[in-house]
């Protein structure tokens, strides 16, 4: 009987690829910045990735750094929509929308980050 290798687990191999060293520094940057665990964002990852994304993910965070939105880069967005994939453009941009409006209202910068955070994280668990 023939196996094929779509049909095999592949949570080891992608374990393996997270585990190297520029991949565990992006994870390390991401866990970071939404405040959770490395081991956390790598359960995710390996979840919601395939092997092709996972492999590109250092080269694909190192685009999606380039950008002067403050509000942005404090809630990782361009790393969790364009690099790993695990929200829609769409999402990442209501979502740093929000925190603009809530800051207009005069909500501390702070807290209307960690709010998005917390949003975040519940968009991306598994």
């Amino acid at each position: 009987m023939t196996t094929y290798l779509y049909e095999k687990d592949l949570r080891q191999m992608k374990l393996l690829i997270l585990e190297s060293r520029r991949h565990d520094a992006v994870v390390q940057e991401i866990a970071t910045t939404l405040g959770i665990k490395r081991q956390q964002l790598r359960k995710i990852l390996i979840e919601r990735c395939d092997m092709i994304l996972l492999e590109n993910l250092p080269a694909r965070c190192d685009a999606a750094r380039e950008t002067d939105d403050l509000i942005s880069q404090s809630l990782g967005i361009p790393l969790i929509t364009q690099a790993a994939e695990l929200l829609t453009r769409e999402e990442g941009a209501r979502i740093r929308k929000g925190v603009n409006v809530q800051i207009e209202h005069g909500v501390p910068r702070e807290t209307a980050i960690l709010e998005a955070k917390t949003e975040i994280l519940e968009l991306i668990r598994v």
